[in-house]
């Protein structure tokens, strides 16, 4: 044997390349380093979450307003924690639905539901007021007057964050708009 090919050879006691343990560890401490590197990156998550709260809001807004227009009757959407009842305490925070509210008394019945939203999250509060404050009333006409108010809004934040709240506006007509506004502060209560 010549001496080239003994220093080729390896020990056959000593292992070569790395270990799944010893990958998984090295992951785990890259994904550590990466959460501290991005500060930002809870306030983006955050952010991404009212997103898709608001966008489920005002996807349950343009179906009961579409809705009252293509029935001809009342179209209204409620805070609902249930998927079948309406809350009565104006928290929407728990969910939402969207119900054809054809004689007009206000309760739910199984064959008036038209989609139920599940909440949007734990952390995300949902503040109404106006004429949305306790449910969204809609006709062919647009927004039903409730509550000394012919226009409706919903402020979406998430508690202890810094990220950006969203308005929802609905006017007098139905039209419903969409906004960030990072001067409004969620509400705890």
């Amino acid at each position: 044997m010549n001496e080239c090919s003994q220093t080729r050879n390896r020990d056959p006691r000593i292992p070569s390349g790395i270990t799944a343990i010893e990958l998984l560890i090295g992951l785990a401490v890259l994904v550590i380093v990466a959460l501290l590197a991005i500060p930002g990156s809870s306030m983006l998550i955050e952010s991404y979450r009212l997103k898709a709260a608001s966008s489920q809001l005002v996807d349950g807004l343009y179906l009961a307003r579409s809705e009252a227009q293509n029935r001809g009757s009342t179209v209204k959407v409620c805070p609902s924690d249930d998927g079948r009842s309406c809350r009565t305490d104006g928290d929407w925070s728990h969910g939402w639905l969207v119900f054809s509210d054809g004689n007009d008394d206000g309760v739910v019945q199984e064959i008036e539901l038209l989609e139920a939203f599940e909440a949007p999250g734990a952390h995300v509060r949902i503040v109404a007021s106006g004429a949305a404050q306790k449910a969204a009333g809609f006709t062919s006409a647009g927004l039903v007057r409730d509550n000394g108010s012919a226009s409706g809004e919903f402020i979406l934040c998430t508690e202890n964050s810094r990220a950006a709240s969203r308005v929802i506006e609905v006017d007098s007509e139905g039209w419903v708009s969409l906004a960030s506004n990072d001067r409004l502060e969620c509400e705890t209560g």
